[in-house]
């Protein structure tokens, strides 16, 4: 018989004997591969995830007049989508009118891409305060207050609102009241070109909000590229969601990686406290083993093997069950699945190898300091 198949029939032959402890200790590795494979399946796709759900923030970028200017040629929104056909953005004029003899802040807009990339967005079009989407209340012509405009001037959907700018009056009817969270509570709504008729803006815009799709450094070096191709005006990211998709992948990150260790460290010293028995019921064995010619190394190789054949037993059972736990917490966190990744399989089954191995340092040691004539006396 080989030394490789007499080595197998002895570790199945320890696994046997005590199936409980074994059964303990592949429990244990199970437990840190499940946790590896789920955090780390969950890690290479949170990116893409957060990215995914800060998209419902809106905008991350804002074109602006440079300097002290105002306002800033409405060719430079031709240019954006010369250079990003497919990049998303609302272009903004703003202008400062009254009604009923109190300031009013005006903007125009339009209305497609405002409510494609503000999903979160909500229009009251009755009275009722019924919700429906812009695109289905507004036609051709619309006209929407923020909800707290609509608070200060006492102003219900349907009713005919009038505006002034300067010399001129006109009359709308309120298509909605906009509520937003955002400062465009505090605006009225109105189309472009209909604002840009009325300030005698023709061409002209206040700002372009941008939404660059990809992680914060993908947004940043857009913005770097676009500021190199385009001038005229000023380009600079929205902070606080650009910012804070960042903060918030690195502490989620951070978190991860924090728990990972932590509950790894308690599965380590679960398997090393298993070993460690096995060791102290089975040292009149090991004794016997010594005492019969078998070298330290021979004995320590058995225990060693052991370790790692659970190790790998482990690692399949905890690759599975831990991408199959990844994929329920993005269903219920992101409302998406993940995609299958083969390259956590490696990772995994190396922490686990490491944590077995690791487990079984402190009892090896203790197998080489065991003396054989001390031990079959019975000491």
């Amino acid at each position: 018989m080989s030394r490789r198949s007499m080595l197998l029939r002895i570790i199945i032959r320890n696994i046997l004997i005590q199936p409980w402890r074994s059964a303990a200790a592949l429990a244990a590795l199970t437990v840190g591969a499940i946790l590896a494979s789920s955090f780390l399946s969950l890690y290479f796709d949170l990116p893409r995830k957060m990215t995914a759900e800060f998209k419902s923030l809106g905008p991350n970028l804002v074109v602006s007049p440079p300097g002290e200017a105002q306002t800033m040629d409405q060719d430079i929104s031709n240019r954006l989508n010369e250079l990003h056909p497919d990049l998303a953005q609302i272009p903004w004029l703003y202008a400062v009118g009254s009604s009923n003899h109190e300031s009013l802040v005006i903007a125009g807009t339009h209305i497609e891409p405002l409510l494609a990339l503000n999903p979160s967005w909500r229009i009251d079009a009755n009275s009722d305060g019924e919700s429906a989407g812009l695109s289905q209340k507004a036609g051709s012509v619309w006209f929407l207050a923020g909800e707290k405009v609509a608070q200060r001037f006492g102003w219900k959907p349907g009713q005919t609102v009038a505006v002034n700018y300067g010399d001129k009056q006109l009359s709308f009817p309120l298509t909605g009241i906009l509520s937003t969270g955002e400062s465009a509570d505090s605006q009225v709504l109105l189309p472009l070109n209909l604002l840009q008729d009325m300030a005698q803006q023709q061409n002209r815009m206040s700002l372009i909000q941008l939404a660059i799709p990809g992680s914060s450094q993908e947004v940043e070096q857009t913005r770097q590229l676009l500021a190199k191709s385009i001038s005229g005006a000023e380009i600079r990211p929205i902070r606080e969601i650009v910012e804070s998709e960042g903060r918030v992948v690195m502490k989620v990150k951070g978190l991860m990686f924090g728990l990972t260790a932590i509950v790894l460290g308690i599965v380590v010293l679960s398997v090393m406290t298993t070993i460690s028995r096995t060791v102290f019921e089975r040292r009149h064995d090991i004794g016997v083993m010594k005492a019969i010619g078998g070298s330290d190394a021979a004995v320590s190789r058995i225990f060693i093997a052991q370790s790692t054949l659970l190790g790998v037993m482990a690692s399949i059972l905890g690759y599975l069950a831990g991408f199959g736990l990844a994929q329920w917490a993005a269903l219920r966190i992101f409302q998406s699945t993940l995609m299958w990744r083969w390259d956590v399989f490696p990772v995994v089954l190396a922490i686990t190898l490491v944590m077995s191995l690791a487990a079984t340092a402190l009892p090896v040691h203790r197998i080489r300091m065991l003396s054989p004539a001390v031990v079959l006396k019975g000491d």
